[in-house]
């Protein structure tokens, strides 16, 4: 005699078939493939509001697939090697986000196709801000939001130890910071290189390097990823970070104003586009436009302005960055989050994007070799010159580099385009700078 299937069976059987519908529904979807060093609550609010943009005007079912390899410099040398292997294309559609640096460099090596967004972005872009390119003249990459930089404080912290408020980056140099200082990597950060780089073009080649080597000597270690120096203000291992503008604003609102600020500093804040692109052989290429069109177009800069819960603005996560569209700081100023608008008061120092550019391979192994991989030396002489009153002779010597801005220049240009040469280049300025410090640990220099 047969039974009537239980109830918890009848459950079972419409959850195999929720299942399996559900599955034919994303076998169905058109799939667009992303690589991004983004966070996930950014992947999650374009994903869905690419989705829905997708469905609502084209009647298109959408989904993106994300793939995350690590911050920008680890999502950058994935490409390349995956290009190495499959010249024709790597699966990939889009690269979006990681900075500047990662498309420029794929944009000189021919790995991005251009993708023109229409005319919406030339009349509400500017081609430039503070001497940066918002978009590529070629429109192989487009800034899809603004990022700046400044110093995160731990304002409690501070009070605690009798340590001063950073006004200036200069002020990250004081000896009083030792140990108090966190800082990047600005060979696998590139947040973190466009702050060094900038320092060193507003205060020239030789003051540059005294500033950066007094905040490389407080500095308490040197990070990876630009999100790690952040949080180690946050939790009080450090009482300064050198971050990006949204690492900052978000700690602070996750801790409060009155235990942290975020200060873009007086001198200057150098600005920079965070783009997106589309590379050569993307598998989906008419999708991967229409990415890029919503992305730098009025519904994807929206979402990157407007705060949770507005009607054209994240659902689920408050990602509130600055946008390349200057018409949305005049339309929506008095309903975003975001405070400022690099448009209004733009920086008397214009940063030189062509020589970031033409630097971009060498600079990096120079400050690392200088900086990073010889730090524990640096700590021990910046101790020591600090101890004997730290006299401008002797900070003139801690800050020396063994190559000038015009022989940077010049082995760019030609020599830097050989293994051998950079690597022969990396040992020879390691042993210069930790001779150097050991030097300076033992004495003053005899005149």
């Amino acid at each position: 005699m047969d039974l009537p299937p239980s109830r918890s069976s009848d459950r079972w059987v419409l959850s195999v078939v929720f299942l399996c519908l559900a599955s034919l529904a994303a076998r169905g979807a058109e799939e667009l493939v992303v690589i991004s060093p983004h966070n996930d609550a950014i992947r999650y609010e374009f994903g869905r509001a690419f989705s829905e943009w997708c469905r609502t005007r084209d009647h298109r079912d959408v989904r993106v697939q994300w793939r995350d390899v690590g911050g920008s410099s680890e999502a950058l040398r994935f490409v390349q090697s995956e290009f190495a292997k499959k010249p024709q294309g790597i699966g990939v559609d889009c690269f979006f986000g990681g900075g500047l640096e990662p498309h420029v460099v794929l944009a000189r090596k021919n790995l991005l196709r251009a993708s023109p967004p229409g005319e919406e972005l030339l009349r509400f872009v500017p081609t430039q801000l503070n001497g940066i390119d918002l978009y590529d003249p070629g429109h192989r990459w487009h800034g899809a939001a603004i990022s700046s930089f400044g110093i995160l404080q731990n304002l409690e912290a501070q009070r605690r130890v009798g340590l001063p408020e950073a006004k200036r980056w200069e002020d990250l140099a004081d000896p009083r910071l030792m140990g108090w200082v966190g800082a990047g990597d600005p060979r696998t950060s590139g947040t973190m290189m466009v702050m060094y780089e900038g320092i060193l073009q507003f205060h020239g080649w030789e003051k540059g390097w005294r500033v950066l080597t007094q905040m490389a000597g407080n500095a308490r270690r040197f990070d990876r990823v630009s999100s790690t120096t952040a949080k180690d203000v946050t939790v009080g291992e450090t009482a300064y970070g050198l971050a990006i503008d949204f690492y900052g604003f978000s700690q602070v609102s996750y801790a409060g104003d009155g235990r942290l600020a975020f200060l873009l500093p007086a001198d200057f804040a150098p600005v920079s586009p965070d783009p997106i692109s589309v590379l050569q052989g993307a598998p989906h290429l008419e999708l991967a436009l229409r990415f890029v069109q919503f992305v730098v177009g009025e519904p994807g800069q929206k979402l990157w302005y407007l705060p949770k819960g507005h009607a054209e603005g994240a659902v689920r996560n408050s990602i509130e960055r600055m946008p390349v569209r200057k018409d949305l700081y005049e339309r929506y100023g008095d309903v975003s989050r975001v405070r400022s608008s690099p448009f209004q008061n733009p920086d008397t120092f214009n940063y030189n994007g062509k020589k970031s550019g033409d630097r971009r391979d060498i600079l990096p192994v120079l400050l690392g070799a200088l900086l990073v991989d010889t730090h524990e030396e640096l700590q021990s002489a910046w101790r020591a010159v600090i101890q004997r009153g730290a006299s401008e002779a002797e900070l003139a010597r801690l800050g020396r580099a063994p190559v000038s801005e015009d022989e940077v220049m010049r082995l760019a240009a030609g020599p830097w385009k050989t293994n051998a040469f950079r690597l022969q280049k990396r040992i020879e300025w390691q042993t210069w700078a930790g001779e150097k410090y050991r030097q300076i640990v033992r004495g003053p220099a005899i005149p």
